[in-house]
């Protein structure tokens, strides 16, 4: 089973009146979601508030088939993101993160929560913020000694960060510790704007030699390098093409399913041919999801049933 920490943002979506349309959102919780609509089971282990949106959040989380895994909810509010769109639909993000529900928990509270069974915990995005570092770094440590797999979304947000340097760090600290690692283009050039994507992608490589590595470019597709293996995938055309909110939490969230449904094979252990098709399920669902407004990941049936057609 899959755990997931971090952020979950009330997304405000432009709309053509000039209006805002709210919309449950944050990296890590569509992580979730999206999972969750592939038949894995969830927990979600960062804290709901005790606001409306809390409650909306649950509601959903729970509509989908995962579960909340802490036995509280936060007095503090619920995280909200103000989000553009430029000329080629892709989504810029204001986020209003200080004082937020999400952040309001401890380490011992989330290591309590995590099950006994989980086999794989994800961390994503703003989870890394430098003030929450001590908190992050030892629920990781406790996961590894439990023999929990870690899965990372690097998630770049330097504007949204406490202290840029502090931040650098510790993403540096978590990629080494994880065993699957999902970066986008503009992550790597935002983490070492010095280097070039292959240089970048060595650089990962080095804080992580076994981690599989997943890189997104957006319009030219993504691969996969994992060891011995290294794989490409070009993008899967969506029509229509509404937006890309969530694309890359949809297409992250179906490769860890795939690969929970292989049990979390080790790179030596599984063939190109097994690891291509879940490639290229998790690019089809991300191209599903991007056929529709915001985040709206695919179910199993409905990624299954696009995957029979010619």
């Amino acid at each position: 089973m899959l755990a997931v920490i971090g952020e979950h943002v009330v997304d405000l979506l432009p709309t053509t009146d000039g209006l805002y349309r709210p919309a449950l959102g944050g990296s890590p919780f569509n992580v979730a979601i999206a999972a969750a609509r592939q038949g894995i089971d969830v927990r979600y282990l960062s804290p709901f508030s005790d606001d409306r949106f809390g409650q909306q959040f649950l509601h959903y989380l729970e509509q989908q088939g995962a579960q909340y895994g802490l036995s509280f909810f936060s007095r503090q509010p619920s995280s909200l993101a103000l989000i553009s769109f430029d000329q080629h639909r892709q989504p810029a993000y204001s986020l209003y993160r200080q004082g937020v529900a999400d952040r309001a928990v401890s380490s011992e509270q989330q290591i309590a929560a995590l099950p006994a069974d989980c086999r794989l915990l994800h961390l994503g995005s703003l989870a890394f913020e430098p003030e929450d570092a001590s908190r992050i770094l030892a629920v990781m440590a406790h996961a590894r000694r439990q023999g929990i797999q870690l899965a990372i979304d690097i998630n770049v947000r330097l504007s949204a960060v406490s202290d840029v340097s502090l931040y650098r760090e510790l993403l540096l600290k978590v990629i080494s510790k994880s065993h699957y690692i999902k970066a986008s283009d503009e992550d790597l050039q935002l983490l070492w704007p010095e280097l070039s994507d292959e240089q970048a992608i060595q650089r990962l490589q080095q804080l992580a030699p076994s981690a599989l590595l997943a890189l997104t470019k957006g319009e030219h597709g993504a691969s996969l390098y994992w060891q011995a293996h290294q794989l490409h995938q070009d993008v899967i055309k969506a029509e229509p093409f509404v937006d890309a909110v969530g694309a890359g939490d949809t297409f992250w969230a179906n490769l860890l399913a795939a690969l929970l449904r292989l049990q979390l094979p080790n790179a030596a252990d599984i063939s190109e041919a097994a690891l291509s098709q879940c490639l290229h399920r998790a690019m089809l669902a991300a191209s599903l999801n991007i056929r529709q407004a915001g985040c709206q990941p695919p179910t199993q049936a409905a990624l299954d049933q696009a995957l029979s057609q010619p």
